[in-house]
């Protein structure tokens, strides 16, 4: 199996997907089993006579996608996501990448490289897929998160052609994954192909929530006693055909903010 780079000294994980990967409505994942498997002296000088230096024109463009990145922060807090907006935010990469590998996901570099717990990101993501895709199988992107130092152990949440698919990952279980139920909310979407949209994804502590073009989509229920430690922090795309290029996406204008 080729493995795609992730950034220096490290590889990507590609790991398989379960092919029955049921919509579920138990906060609680579960297995399904399958058989598939970043020093000059000083010289005194009369001094010149000083004229005044014009002012710097503020930055328009940036201080309003700050003022909007900020009123995201309160938003979150206001709904309960998150307790406070004190943090920093960071300026993921813009990408493009794809897979043709049925069943499975990969993750993809983002260009944040340091270990991070609970978050805010939010991005614009466009995708399509070279087949048609139906239930079971999906097609779509987005992000993984707590991906440990194997790059397998992971959780990702991606937008796909019906649903926010929240997974798990295991190396311990073969490098399969299972999927975390909703715990409140439809978890569902319906996009034709190709697609677009603004993702946003919050996790706090044992829950995560989903947003998808500002409407709220989902409530998750994350384990208690396993993926609890910070992790890396990347992007990830699931495919639902082998036909040609398979699934294909790009994200934009991402934005990862860090609580202190």
């Amino acid at each position: 199996m080729n493995t795609k780079s992730f950034r220096p000294v490290f590889m990507a994980s590609v790991v398989l997907i379960l092919v029955s990967l049921a919509c579920s409505t138990s906060a609680t994942p579960t297995v399904v089993p399958t058989d598939t498997p970043i020093p000059a002296t000083a010289t005194a000088t009369p001094r010149p006579t000083s004229t005044p230096r014009p002012t710097a024109t503020p930055n328009i463009a940036k201080t309003k996608e700050a003022e909007a990145d900020q009123a995201a922060l309160q938003k979150y807090v206001d709904s309960g996501y998150l307790s406070s907006t004190e943090g920093k935010i960071y300026s993921l990469d813009a990408a493009s990448f794809e897979m043709a590998q049925k069943n499975y996901l990969n993750i993809e570099d983002s260009g944040y490289h340091d270990q991070v717990l609970n978050f805010a990101f939010w991005g614009d993501f466009k995708w399509s897929s070279a087949g048609k895709v139906n239930y079971p199988e999906y097609s779509g992107c987005g992000i993984a998160f707590r991906v440990g130092d194997n790059f397998i152990d992971e959780y990702t949440a991606m937008i796909t052609n019906d649903s926010v698919l929240v997974t798990w990952c295991f190396a311990a279980l073969g490098n399969r994954c299972g999927r975390v139920g909703v715990t409140r909310g439809k978890g569902r979407v319906q996009f034709g192909n190709p697609a677009e949209a603004h993702f946003e994804f919050i996790t706090n502590g044992g829950h995560s929530y989903a947003l998808v073009n500002g409407e709220f989509i989902g409530e998750y229920t994350l384990f208690q006693d396993r993926l609890t430690n910070p992790g890396y922090f990347t992007y990830s795309i699931i495919s639902g055909t082998n036909k040609d290029y398979g699934t294909r996406c790009s994200v934009d204008n991402a934005k990862l903010w860090v609580p202190k």
